[in-house]
């Protein structure tokens, strides 16, 4: 599960674009964006709409969080079908470029920063981009809380942009289905679960038909400690170094991040791969949802608990 990268050779032969620019940070904060002007970035709120509607930051459009994964079809209460998931390439370009956002633009994802959940979405829709092959893309560390702490002008104005074609150079080896996490696993990648303890040792689980526990090896790394005290903010490099190691987590090893349904591994994923510059580590965008249903599948749980005991 290696990634694809330019080789300096290629960087120094050709003319950047933006999408492919060293320059654009994964994790940007209020300061940063004060120096650079609002302007620099197409901000995309996932905020829903009632609360976008009250305040964003300027120039932003919304794009709910939402919208951003797939939801069972009307009708459809089949346990087994799979949702939260990465939706259809054309349907994301559609959205994307429909907003006004193109190819050459930097994308700025501001959730509102509330907590370790919200930053976690972020960090969902920034690996979203990746998928897509657009790497001008930003998180905002802290959200919409910390830049209006740092005194950043907040408006109720709706800004319309013109629609603008947004085309996708898909990187499929970034959403690795459950073969591909197994080939993974059996050659020596380290299962990352971000999930809550009463579901890593098999207390309950997310879905009624998911065999409880985890995949077998992985080490657990909770989501919300990723978060700096409880806030929308990321812990230091030095900070999320130190937490990999104390869960026997080589911040280098390939690694495939995984949680129930792909939304708080992205997190653990994101300092992985954003923070820490492992170009080896992956996020399972089906993580248990799928895995723990697909009966072929090893699944572990510590506990094992008797219902009829």
């Amino acid at each position: 599960m290696k990634f694809v990268v330019l080789s300096l050779a290629l960087l120094a032969a050709a003319p950047l674009s933006l999408a492919e620019s060293p320059e654009v940070p994964a994790l940007i904060d209020a300061q940063w964006l004060a120096s650079k002007g609002v302007d620099s970035v197409v901000p995309v709120d996932l905020q829903a709409p009632k609360q976008f509607q009250r305040f964003h930051i300027p120039g932003s459009v919304n794009l709910p969080y939402a919208i951003w994964r797939t939801s069972l079809p009307k009708g459809n209460k089949d346990p087994s079908t799979l949702r939260s998931m990465l939706p259809p390439v054309d349907r994301l370009t559609s959205m994307i470029g429909g907003a006004g956002i193109g190819n050459d633009d930097h994308v700025l994802i501001v959730a509102t920063g509330q907590g370790a959940g919200d930053l976690a979405a972020a960090a969902r829709v920034y690996w979203t981009f990746k998928v897509l092959g657009h790497d001008a893309v930003s998180v905002l560390d802290g959200g919409l809380v910390a830049y209006a702490d740092a005194g950043g002008k907040l408006t109720a104005d709706v800004t319309r942009r013109a629609a603008k074609t947004f085309t996708a150079d898909l990187r499929p080896e970034f959403a690795p289905d459950a073969a591909d996490v197994r080939t993974a696993l059996d050659g020596g990648a380290l299962g990352v679960d971000a999930r809550s303890e009463g579901e890593f040792v098999g207390i309950y689980t997310g879905d009624s038909d998911e065999r409880p526990g985890t995949i077998p090896g992985a080490k657990r790394l909770p989501h919300d400690w990723i978060a700096a005290e409880g806030s929308g903010r990321m812990r230091s490099a030095g900070a999320l170094e130190q937490l990999f190691a104390a869960r026997g987590i080589d911040p280098s090893a390939e690694q495939v991040h995984f949680c129930h349904s792909g939304n708080r591994a992205a997190l653990t994923w994101f300092a992985a791969y954003a923070i820490l510059g492992n170009e080896d580590a992956t996020l399972y965008d089906g993580s248990m949802m799928e895995w723990a249903q697909t009966e072929d599948l090893p699944v572990t749980a510590e506990i094992e608990l008797c219902d009829a005991c």
